[in-house]
């Protein structure tokens, strides 16, 4: 008698083990209490999962990388099924066949029989990861744009119920379509692509609208404009001048300088190594070969001599922390200009990009001053007293006869002259005598609301037809007088 029967005789037959609660008044059948190891039924391994785990014990497999061994086992087992479910959650990095157990394969198996059903349920962290493995290597599903819509499908089903996964999606869709050179709209509203089509609308500002340019300049800037309280009270002089301010400098940049604006924004086209599928496991069969793929006409992928290049801009990833500093000089150049009560300091932008800023506020200002002028309002409610008077006077008018009397007509005395012949009104006036003496004229513009440049530009326009010229000059941020009309202008504001 072995060792391990006597153990289990000496167990059974102990009085007091049999006298305790776990045995009494219980009626035993022959079926053994204990049973050796050997007694134990385990289940057995499919044929189908012996030979796949046989495939690692092979020579090829030791000096093949471990990546060609989870696509041979897949391709093997691409259309195998199970039934037995495992639900206990375990850990695996870069999951493949072999890092599982017997237990845990014929679990995977049933649970991607279910989920090719439709019935995608939560699973043990590994078991996810390696179905999107088995999609991007092509087992189980036709390549291309089928198994890129299974992927795309999967990982946002999965997502509600672990979002772990999401965080690989664009990357697992993006070197699939950069390695099946699928359609690159595909790529549209993933990884950089976003960013990158904000970038080439204001590279092509000249050709883009200016709804485009306002939308592309606050989704690439580090300023966020719709924070701002002034945007938010003064939403039309701000895309006004934001717009026009960014196509002016992008002029100026163009005419002037030997990078573009955009450049300066978001840095220069560089070519760099590309790691494709450095987040999944994939195997790939015909590495040594040429290819390209365009993403767009700033982004591109190379494979040249088993090797991966990207090519790009070198800010495009992030917001621009330069175009930042212009939006947030426009905000505050705005302020200053229109006397907001609430100013913002900044003075991260040039001296002529600040000068460019005013000229297109001061465009801004003078245009709405026209619109004003030209609008005409009608008061309705004095339409009925205007119709009353009208009858009464036509009533006068109609007589029956002409009189026989011939009235006496009395010219009637002519009007008054104007105590002041001065065709400029009072903001004018007041602007044009602390220039003439000397004093503040800064104040005296913005005492009505206006700017130096804008009411400088009135009094020019309304004296012109009395001098036949311009008489102040505005050179930079200084009105001037021009001496050969500086007694004149004296007797006009009465000095």
């Amino acid at each position: 008698m072995s060792v391990v029967d006597d153990l289990l005789k000496q167990i059974l037959s102990d009085e007091k083990l049999l006298g305790s609660k776990a045995f009494r008044d219980k009626v035993f059948t022959d079926v053994p209490i204990l049973r050796k190891a050997s007694q134990l039924k385990r289940p057995e391994t499919p044929q189908k999962i012996r030979d796949m785990k046989a495939m690692a014990m092979t020579p090829e497999a030791y000096w093949k990388t471990s990546a060609w061994l989870f696509f041979t086992q897949g391709q093997f087992m691409a259309d195998y099924d199970d039934d037995l479910a495992y639900s206990e959650d375990f850990v695996k990095v870069y999951p493949t066949y072999r890092d599982f157990t017997t237990e845990q394969l014929r679990g995977y198996f049933t649970w991607r029989k279910a989920v090719r059903n439709g019935d995608i349920q939560k699973a043990p962290s590994p078991y996810p990861f390696m179905y999107v493995y088995e999609l991007l290597n092509g087992i189980g599903t036709e390549q291309g744009l089928t198994a890129f819509h299974r992927i795309d499908d999967f990982c946002k089903a999965y997502g509600k119920h672990d979002e772990t996964l999401m965080n690989y999606r664009e990357k697992w869709l993006s070197d699939y379509a950069i390695y099946h050179n699928l359609p690159s709209e595909l790529l549209s509203d993933i990884g950089d692509s976003p960013n990158e089509n904000n970038i080439i609308t204001l590279m092509h500002w000249d050709n883009s609208s200016a709804e485009d340019i306002y939308d592309a300049v606050c989704d690439m800037s580090s300023y966020r404009p719709e924070q701002s309280r002034y945007v938010q009270e003064n939403p039309d002089i701000f895309r006004y001048v934001l717009c026009n301010s960014f196509i002016k400098v992008s002029e100026f940049f163009r005419d002037n300088r030997k990078n573009s604006f955009c450049s300066r924004l978001f840095g220069n086209m560089a070519e760099t190594a590309y790691r494709i599928f450095d987040t999944a496991v994939f195997y790939d069969p015909s590495p040594v070969r040429e290819t390209e793929y365009i993403v767009n006409e700033i982004h591109s992928y190379r494979l040249r001599n088993g090797k991966w290049f990207s090519r790009h801009l070198t800010g495009c990833r992030h917001r621009s922390a330069k175009l930042g500093d212009f939006v947030k000089a426009v905000d505050s150049v705005i302020r200053d200009e229109t006397g907001y009560q609430f100013r913002l300091s900044n003075t991260e932008v040039s001296k002529q990009e600040k000068s460019i800023i005013r000229s297109v506020i001061a465009e801004y200002i003078k245009q709405k001053k026209i619109e004003e002028s030209r609008r005409i309002e009608i008061d309705i409610s004095k339409l009925s007293g205007i119709r009353k008077a009208a009858d009464i006077t036509r009533d006068k008018l109609i007589v029956e006869e002409e009189p026989d009397v011939e009235e006496n007509i009395i010219e009637a005395p002519p009007e008054a002259p104007s105590d002041s012949d001065s065709p400029l009104n009072e903001a004018e006036t007041e602007f044009l005598s602390a220039l003439i003496n000397g004093g503040d004229y800064d104040a005296a513009a913005r005492k009505h609301g206006s700017m130096t440049s804008v009411i400088a530009d009135s009094v020019n326009e309304k004296l012109f037809d009395t001098f036949g010229d311009t008489v102040l000059l505005f050179d930079g941020d200084t009105p001037e007088i021009i001496e050969d009309y500086l007694e004149e202008l004296k007797s006009i504001v009465n000095i």
